[in-house]
């Protein structure tokens, strides 16, 4: 069986059975085939029928796998002079003639600016220690999610958090804790912050 110019031999033991493929057939010695079986010396013998080991078939295709077959044999030697072989038959990339090349224009790209940071409080939003994560959605280092709506995404909307979340009635109104993030609610007043 031959795989990208590598010739693979048949071999099967003396008592039958199915037949395998290997790097070579040694004269004397184990033989280890391409579904890691070993042969041992005196019960086998080299076949010139094609294989039908599925295993042996199926990792045939496996340049990987036919490489370390060989290295297994010590047949590198060989695979190194089958790939020197191959490599001598290949066309090399044409070249361009020398004085057909243009001098090359320089090429005029956009100078890349990095996004000015958020302003430090958008609305009822205090966003030191946020990061926004879409359009008026922001996430805070402890998992916590605010959605701002509204106009110019300035107005409280929403709070996502898994864990635990505290409300507590303020004298004036309330304050809501959930992770790290603290919402507080005074009259019509909210401000949404990373707890202190």
């Amino acid at each position: 069986m031959s795989v990208s110019g590598i010739r693979l031999e048949s071999v099967r033991r003396e008592s039958g059975g199915r037949i395998h493929l290997t790097p070579r057939v040694p004269r004397s010695g184990p033989v280890t085939t391409l579904c890691g079986q070993t042969l041992a010396a005196g019960t086998y013998s080299a076949v010139e029928t094609d294989a039908d080991c599925a295993n042996c078939i199926r990792r045939s295709r496996d340049a990987s796998r036919i490489s370390s077959a060989f290295f297994e044999q010590d047949e590198g030697s060989e695979l190194l002079r089958l790939s020197l072989e191959q490599a001598r038959f290949r066309k090399p990339a044409p070249r361009p003639a020398a004085d057909s090349e243009k001098p090359t224009k320089p090429v005029n790209r956009p100078k890349v600016e990095p996004p000015l940071p958020p302003p430090d409080r958008i609305g009822e939003l205090s966003t030191i220690g946020f990061k926004a994560v879409g359009n008026g959605v922001w996430r805070s280092p402890g998992g916590v999610v605010v959605r701002m709506g509204g106009k110019g995404r300035e107005r409280f909307e929403e709070l996502l958090y898994e864990g635990a979340v505290v409300a507590t009635r303020l004298e004036d109104g309330m304050r809501l804790r959930a992770g790290d993030v603290e919402v507080a609610a005074a009259g019509d007043e909210i401000q949404v912050r990373i707890k202190r």
